[in-house]
């Protein structure tokens, strides 16, 4: 079962009192760029999405860019125009957002949209297993018939 985690790289992110952490909820946060890329790249097999601030969005988002773990980067600052230019280079997988609640918004409907999407895959495996056993079933039933 995939999962999907999340990063936030912002020089306060491990503040317990900030309003953004309490919404934000179980993400594994960083203030270093550093240690931030070596989690990426240390956990190949995990898909994650980051939310990093303006500020260090320059320098992780192109070492980070073509990872296949990575499946959006919500970049969250204090003025969306001072990035756009920047982000239309990454334009597939960066959002801006200038307000946390949009952002998580957006975050929590990926979210389930993605999870919903394996449910369904899921389901489908499951009816699949179903109609295989059935199949099975079906078959010692004949060979259980007496003879006659």
């Amino acid at each position: 079962m995939l999962q999907y985690n999340i990063l936030w790289l912002d020089a306060n992110s491990s503040d317990p009192m900030s309003n953004f952490r309490s919404k934000l909820g179980d993400a594994q946060t960083f203030t270093d760029v550093k240690n931030c890329i070596q989690y990426v790249q240390s956990h190949p097999n995990e898909s994650f999405y980051l939310i990093v601030s303006g500020s260090l969005a320059k320098e992780i988002v192109p070492v980070i860019y073509e990872s296949s773990n990575l499946l959006q980067i919500f970049l969250f600052c204090g003025s969306v125009s001072t990035y756009v230019e920047w982000a239309m280079d990454y334009y597939d997988k960066i959002m801006i957002f200038d307000h946390g609640d949009d952002l998580l918004e957006r975050l929590w409907n990926d979210l389930q949209n993605k999870l919903r999407e394996q449910a369904t895959l899921c389901l489908q495996g499951a009816e699949e297993y179903k109609k295989r056993a059935e199949e099975y079933k079906q078959r010692a039933l004949q060979y259980k018939k007496p003879c006659g």
